[in-house]
């Protein structure tokens, strides 16, 4: 047994939701591929639930991180915009997977485990945009960009480089430009 950082232990949860394709996640299957006992594990998530959770956070928290890296300013300083624009960008790259996927659906099937992602759309992309004048294309876009991460973390659709470097634009065309 070795001693595991939290963000090792969440990074080894995502290997096992990877590898299992969306599978059920176990303490038992976390603990192993985190070189952990299962009792080491329950030190840290004394429930499954405060392991789901703290699961859904890392993985927001990646995508934070990607999203921040695209937007270029702050969050404050963004605009719903700029905001749609990286996440495009960040779920356009091709890098979901399907370990994110069964992280999102887990809490989408479990409302006790959607806090999170709730909090985390709401603050990133409150796309609803009221009565502003871009809000249908926006939601459009981010719908459409959404579709397309499901799509490819699920399997159901593999697009080669080219193919997915389209539709990436074609989405950005979409997007209301802003002056700068």
């Amino acid at each position: 047994m070795r001693n595991s950082s939290l963000p090792e232990i969440l990074d080894a949860a995502m290997r096992v939701l990877d590898a299992a394709d969306g599978g059920d996640i176990t303490y038992d299957a976390v603990a192993r591929e985190a070189g952990l006992t299962k009792a080491g594990l329950m030190y840290h998530f004394p429930s499954k639930d405060a392991m789901m959770i703290a699961i859904i956070e890392h993985v927001i928290g990646r995508w934070q991180h990607e999203l921040q890296t695209a937007l270029g300013v702050t969050l404050e300083e963004s605009t719903l915009t700029q905001r749609v624009h990286a996440f495009v960008e960040f779920a356009g790259s091709g890098g979901a997977t399907s370990g994110e996927f069964a992280v999102f659906s887990e809490a989408v099937r479990r409302p006790a485990l959607s806090a999170p992602w709730l909090d985390y759309l709401r603050t990133w992309f409150a796309v609803d945009g009221g009565d502003a004048p871009d809000a249908t294309a926006l939601l459009l876009v981010w719908l459409a960009t959404n579709g397309l991460w499901i799509a490819e973390s699920t399997g159901i659709l593999a697009l080669d480089d080219d193919r997915r470097s389209a539709l990436v634009s074609a989405l950005l065309d979409i997007l209301p430009k802003e002056k700068r």
